[in-house]
Formats: C-alpha cells, sequence, structure tokens
C-alpha cells in the first residue's frame, strides 16, 4: 500500500518508518487497500492524525485520532481503521448463503428411495 504522510506544524520525521509499517500491517484486513493519506497536525496541547485509506471498488475508509504526541496518535488512530477494515471486510464475507442442502437437508435420502 502507498503512503503518503503530510505534516502540520509537526514534526513525525523520526517515526515515518513506523508510519508506514503501520499502514503496510493494515492492508492484511483489507488486500484490496491501495493508498492511505495521513495527515498529522499539531495543536497547543494534542496532535491530531487523520487518515483516508482508498479501497479499489469500494468506499474509502476515513479515520482521525489524537494524543499528546504523533506516536500516540498514530497508534490510537491504527486501531480505529483496522476495527473499520476488518468490519466491512466481514461484511462482505457473511453475505454468502449455506447450500440448501445444509439447510434443508436432501429430499431424496428422506424417502429413501434414489428417484
Amino acid at each position: 500500500m502507498r503512503t503518503i504522510v503530510t505534516a502540520r506544524n509537526t514534526d513525525v520525521s523520526d517515526i515515518r518508518e513506523i508510519i508506514e509499517t503501520r499502514f503496510t500491517n493494515l492492508a492484511r484486513f483489507e488486500p484490496r487497500a491501495s493508498k492511505a493519506e495521513v495527515v498529522f497536525t499539531g495543536e497547543k496541547t494534542q496532535v491530531r492524525a487523520a487518515a483516508v485509506i482508498s479501497v479499489d471498488r469500494a468506499r474509502p475508509v476515513h479515520g482521525e485520532a489524537a494524543g499528546p504526541d504523533p506516536r500516540t496518535a498514530l497508534d490510537r488512530l491504527a486501531d480505529k481503521l483496522g476495527n473499520q477494515l476488518r468490519r466491512n471486510h466481514d461484511r462482505y464475507n457473511e453475505h454468502s448463503a449455506p447450500p440448501m442442502d445444509e439447510l434443508f437437508g436432501n429430499p431424496f435420502e428422506a424417502d429413501g428411495k434414489s428417484g
């Protein structure tokens, strides 16, 4: 997954590798994820982290978190995005119906006759 990192009023150069690793690990929840845009914004007492993950043939996933330093904000953001990606991926997998034989049984086996 391609990761684009932007920092406003804060410095994230020392954790840039950690950012890329965390977002690459998020791709295991959704293999179709192609790009992540992460923005860190420094405020008076905290750092806000916001991200958008682009997923092919699906809606993008948005997340935002805050913390006293960029590392804490990153960890909180990655947890939120991981939960969203896992939940979205599971929704698609739950729609497959089991075979009709499992639901109702085979009607020919109930009679004992073979047609």
